[in-house]
């Protein structure tokens, strides 16, 4: 980090830079507009619904939203998919800053974000997140919290947490505190979760093809410790801040293709453990000037990344003579990301007015390398540059979102002995028109041309993916994806009913996907390819519902379902897309209690691509029930208690490249307990 921490002094000297200004307008940070000003659809969870419930990771906790699914590998990992689209085509941002880990080069690989005392989380579906972040095709999630105040605490904050479940035998525990000192805005906030390998239903798991009669999937155990520290000032011209955060986890992996390999006769086999550990180290800088010459505001950030990940075995007892041999057949596998961003976002003219209009500068450096056992990629090297150009504009008849960006991605890498310098550049543009009509019915049709460079693993990839038990190759002639989207929405509210439904067709030039060539390697693992093909993507969100008051509170019903289509030009499905969905909820809200139940309808997954195979669907009964009890003047006490998979449904993601191997977690009760002073 020392080298980050030089080049951070630098630029905290330059009051000159900055990307995307995280002041919190109401509800949503994107773009610096309320939710009513926008027209595209997003989802806003707030902090309480976050901090309040159980510990879950990022997929989980947001796959009940309509459009929105998760790809798991065990309770760590949920990567999020939007529209049936996931890894990098789907965004993960913390406070409008994209998350640089190394997610993106291994299906169990987590996400590297810290979920301790949000403020809230905001999902945009599709390639229309371009008009509020580095948008691409799939959608972006941002999590949102206030380490860097741009606006002064008012008072001292106090908050400490503890949580226990039952399906893990887990417990975390939390405390975070945030107030104004001498004029100084501190934050500081630490998490700790320790769960233990969770519980499934019997028969959940099936190994090469067969059930099996455990009840507790092995190597399931998650370790989490998270601190985030943040300072900021607000002065008359504006504000000015830096932030220092620090993630560790160490958790199972679940299912291993080494694990399929044959022992020889009479060879006794040895327990062992497949573990991953990551570290990463974030220092960020940031602030705003106002009231500049020709400029309503000036905004930069400056961000450096470190982080780890660390896969490898841990053996159980030896023979004699046998511990060094073992010891270098299973050397760890090592992926580290070291990144450097900057950016800048400059407002002109009256934000206020409705006449927002702003131009954006990032420049990042991103260098990745694996090295150890499963070293399937050589050392990669990005450079990415980009300027981007909204604009708003609200008129009598019509609100309009316009958004251009241009993307320079640059990546060097090898495959073998061949070096590889490859250049990428892509304009991407969206349009949003939002109308308000008479009988409180809005209409949103939106335009966009997105594209995406391919990742480094699609073109470098040269080796055996153990966690995916295949062997994978990348393909350097690969071409940008394009994405041709159009979607249309209509929302509607009255007397307490509401509608809101949308309605897209995504095609996709150039989409890049895994093949499997039909042959496998000496160790029976298949052999794939990536390789490129245009492709449709069609699909639906709606939903319908009530709310009203009673006297036990207000009451909400709603049911929603979501539905996408993933097809190749030249026919067949599009490998794991997400199944049907339907989402059936009720919440009841009085001043200090609050009830939530969900039943979450996943439907059989039939309609499936080139070697894969069926998923049976499963019925997820959920349930919250949050009460506050105020203590004294100032303080309160939060209890909540909630309930997961109620049916204790043997239940898998149809998206996952292990959903026989590790399901998802049997029933699970949790209580938790927050105290606020």
């Amino acid at each position: 980090m020392k080298k980050s921490l030089y080049f951070i002094l630098c630029f905290a000297f330059l009051n000159v830079l900055h990307a995307m200004d995280e002041e919190v307008i109401v509800t949503s940070s994107l773009g610096g507009a309320t939710l009513a000003e926008i027209d595209s659809p997003i989802f806003v969870i707030t902090g309480d619904d976050i901090n309040y419930t159980g510990s879950t990771n990022l997929g989980d906790s947001i796959d009940y939203l309509l459009g929105v699914n998760s790809s798991g590998f065990g309770p760590g990992v949920g990567q999020p998919i939007i529209r049936g689209m996931g890894g990098t085509r789907v965004r993960i941002l913390s406070n409008g800053k994209l998350v640089r880990d190394v997610s993106g080069l291994g299906s169990d690989h987590l996400n590297d974000v810290d979920v301790n005392d949000l403020q809230q989380i905001e999902v945009v579906r599709g390639p229309s997140s371009l008009l509020y972040s580095n948008g691409t095709m799939g959608g972006i999630i941002n999590i949102v919290d206030q380490t860097i105040a741009s606006k002064d605490f008012e008072g001292n904050n106090f908050n400490i947490g503890l949580e226990r479940q039952t399906a893990n035998m887990g417990t975390s525990g939390s405390f975070s505190y945030k107030g104004n000192v001498n004029g100084l805005n501190l934050t500081y906030a630490l998490k700790e979760v320790n769960f233990e390998s969770h519980e499934v239903p019997s028969g959940a798991i099936i190994h090469e093809g067969n059930p099996e009669a455990e009840t507790t999937l092995a190597n399931s155990d998650l370790a989490t410790f998270s601190q985030k520290f943040g300072l900021s000032t607000i002065e008359d011209w504006g504000y000015f801040g830096f932030s220092l955060g620090k993630i560790e986890n160490t958790y199972g992996i679940a299912f291993h293709g080494e694990e399929e390999e044959e022992h020889k006769p009479g060879e006794e086999e040895h327990e062992e453990r497949i573990q991953a550990d990551t570290e990463s180290e974030n220092v960020t800088i940031e602030g705003a000037v106002t009231n500049l010459r020709g400029l309503d505001k000036l905004s930069y950030f400056f961000q450096a990344n470190d982080y780890s990940f660390t896969e490898g075995h841990v053996e159980g007892e030896h023979h004699e003579g046998e511990e060094e041999e073992e010891e270098e057949e299973h050397a760890p596998t090592t992926f580290t990301n070291e990144s450097f961003e900057f950016g800048m976002k400059m407002d002109i003219g009256n934000q206020d007015g409705g006449n927002r209009q702003n131009v954006t500068i990032n420049a990042s450096q991103e260098d990745v390398a694996i090295v150890g056992e499963e070293a399937f990629m050589k050392p990669v090297d990005s450079q990415m540059l980009s300027f981007g150009y909204f604009i708003c504009r609200e008129l009598d008849v019509v609100d309009l979102d316009f958004g251009v960006r241009l993307d320079q991605v640059n990546r060097d890498g090898a495959i073998g002995n061949t070096l590889h310098d490859i250049s990428e550049s892509d304009l991407s543009t969206a349009l949003t028109m939002g109308w308000d009509l008479a009988n409180n019915v809005g209409l949103t049709l939106g335009i966009s041309s997105v594209a995406r460079a391919p990742s480094e693993i699609e073109l470098f990839m040269n080796g055996t993916h153990l966690a995916a038990a295949r062997v994978e190759t990348g393909n350097v002639n690969l071409e940008s994806e394009r994405s041709n989207n159009i979607d249309f929405s209509v929302n509607y509210e009255n007397d307490g009913y509401f509608v809101n439904a949308s309605v897209y067709s995504n095609a996709v030039d150039n989409y890049i996907y895994l093949l499997d060539s039909g042959t496998k390697n000496a160790k029976n693992l298949p052999i794939t390819n990536y390789r490129q093909a245009d492709a449709d993507f069609n699909g639906y969100e709606v939903e319908v519902g009530r709310s009203f008051t009673t006297e036990n509170g207000e009451v909400q019903i709603s049911y929603g379902r979501d539905e996408v289509v993933g097809t190749f030009g030249s026919g067949g499905n599009v490998p794991r897309i997400t199944p049907i969905k339907n989402v059936y909820r009720f919440a009841l809200e009085n001043e200090n209690v609050t009830y939530d139940v969900k039943i979450i309808d996943v439907q059989k997954e039939d309609d499936i691509g080139f070697g894969e195979s069926v998923t049976d669907g499963y019925t997820m009964v959920d349930f919250d029930i949050r009460r506050s009890i105020a203590i004294g003047s100032d303080e309160e006490l939060v209890l909540s208690v909630f309930g997961r998979n109620l049916m204790d449904e043997k239940a898998r993601n149809h998206t996952s490249y292990v959903k026989n191997e590790v399901p998802l977690a049997g029933r699970n009760f949790g209580i938790k307990l927050n105290f606020n002073f």
